[in-house]
């Protein structure tokens, strides 16, 4: 791994048996470097400017989903807990928040419903975050696969704390499908306050991203891609 700013060399390493990174991720400051091993089960992280590895993560499994650094380059958020588990607990239901200076683990980034054979996600870090542009609040979509809900979450991007969880948007009266619809994609407003969330159908809901109470249905729109990143840009 070689490791440069601009045309400077920075430094360069090698870790003996570790050689599957998939992709690298700076912090927004340049001080942290995550290599992810997608398929290999591990994540580095690496002090730039010392050109340290700090720790090598490894997961118990191999997929490594996502690993991100918080805007304010003070923490990052893992896919799995990144420290020794209990027999009786499950690994695939644990992501992890971790402050970087000093380097610890502060909590898990998961929310549940139910229990014993029941349990199931009701959202959480399992796929990708979005942030507020202020850095302070942070936004899950669930993948709604085995297990999943398909719900989103709103989550204290500083502490770690959850704060909301928005469940499945009910489908239009008379429509032929039951249960709702499972969210696929969230952006906060730039305060933090609200969140607009895609569903699986194409509709569009925003939310008090304080209590998850639902604000309004959009509908539906040609661009939604669009509409969630002016959402983040905007607010509107």
């Amino acid at each position: 791994m070689r490791v440069f700013d601009g045309e400077k060399l920075l430094f360069q390493a090698t870790t003996q048996g570790l050689s599957a990174v998939t992709a690298s991720k700076f912090s927004p400051d340049g001080r942290w470097l995550l290599n992810i091993a997608d398929g290999s089960g591990y994540v580095q992280l690496w002090d730039v400017k010392k050109g340290e590895r700090i720790k090598t993560f490894l997961a118990p499994f191999a997929r490594i989903v996502n690993a991100d650094f918080t805007p304010d380059s003070q923490h990052v958020l893992l896919n799995f807990p990144g420290v020794p588990y209990q027999p009786s607990e499950n690994p695939y239901n644990q992501a992890s928040f971790w402050n970087l200076a000093p380097l610890q683990r502060v909590t898990n980034l998961n929310i549940f419903s139910g229990s014993g054979q029941s349990r199931y996600f009701q959202g959480g870090y399992d796929r990708s975050v979005s942030f507020s542009a202020d850095g302070t609040r942070m936004v899950f979509a669930s993948s709604g696969g085995y297990g999943r809900s398909g719900a989103a979450s709103v989550w204290n991007a500083k502490t770690g704390t959850h704060l909301a969880t928005i469940s499945r948007l009910p489908y239009p009266k008379g429509a032929a499908q039951t249960g709702g619809a499972g969210a696929m994609d969230a952006r906060l407003s730039p305060d933090g306050q609200r969140v607009l969330v895609r569903y699986v159908d194409g509709r569009l809901a925003e939310y008090d991203a304080n209590t998850g109470h639902l604000l309004k249905v959009r509908g539906t729109v040609a661009d939604t891609g669009t509409a969630l990143e002016q959402f983040a840009r905007e607010g509107r």
